[in-house]
């Protein structure tokens, strides 16, 4: 099989998303692949339970040895069969779509500097404006998981749980590293690979609020 179709879900996925996750159920016997999804996990416990699919610390090669790539795709993410085709055609070992993060315009793309973090409290995130200056595919430190290609190759070379949630300590600061951040990191100090952002690649970002 060449692809699993990883989809953590925390509670529910909304009426307006779920008749694209039945069309990925369908795509799925012509893109050689199957959708595994979990709920009501935490994100790295999730992350990590699918990649594992349930394997965890008995059988953490469980999945990756039977597939070639993961492809992660967040329940509250929105797509079509040619997003989808555009993520999995492109050669890579690590590549991304983006998203949106909220109404600030921030995207879940970021550079690390120490430096920076230092002065304002966060890592230099990018904008849309700015990704849609980008003519061609470019790396980046992280990104979030919502719409992600990783080659279980990367994993196969790392130690179980893949996913982790880093503490660092910069300047004044001590933070809490994501875990798709933190597994980026990872990556990078392990195989000096970092994802690739595809520019052309803009995913919709479906946040519902309770009033």
């Amino acid at each position: 099989m060449k692809y699993a179709f990883l989809i953590p879900i925390y509670n529910t996925i909304s009426g307006r998303l779920l008749p694209q996750f039945l069309n990925l159920q369908e795509w799925c016997p012509q893109l050689d692949g199957k959708i595994y999804t979990i709920v009501g996990r935490t994100h790295a416990d999730a992350r990590n339970w699918l990649c594992t699919d349930g394997g965890g610390f008995q059988n953490s090669n469980k999945l990756i040895n039977k597939v070639d790539y993961l492809v992660w795709i967040d329940a509250d993410q929105s797509f079509n069969y040619s997003q989808l085709s555009t993520l999995l055609e492109y050669e890579s070992q690590f590549c991304a779509g983006w998203y949106v993060k909220d109404l600030s315009n921030t995207v879940m793309i970021a550079d690390w500097n120490e430096e920076d973090f230092k002065k304002q409290g966060t890592m230099n995130f990018w904008n849309s404006s700015k990704i849609q200056k980008q003519k061609n595919p470019f790396e980046v430190d992280y990104c979030g998981f919502g719409f992600t290609k990783v080659s279980t190759e990367i994993l196969k070379k790392m130690e179980y749980p893949y996913f982790r949630q880093r503490v660092v300590e910069i300047g004044k600061y001590k933070e809490n590293v994501s875990e798709d951040a933190s597994f980026c990191l990872d990556v990078a100090e392990l195989t000096d690979i970092k994802p690739t952002i595809l520019p052309q690649l803009r995913i919709n970002h479906l946040k519902e609020l309770y009033i």
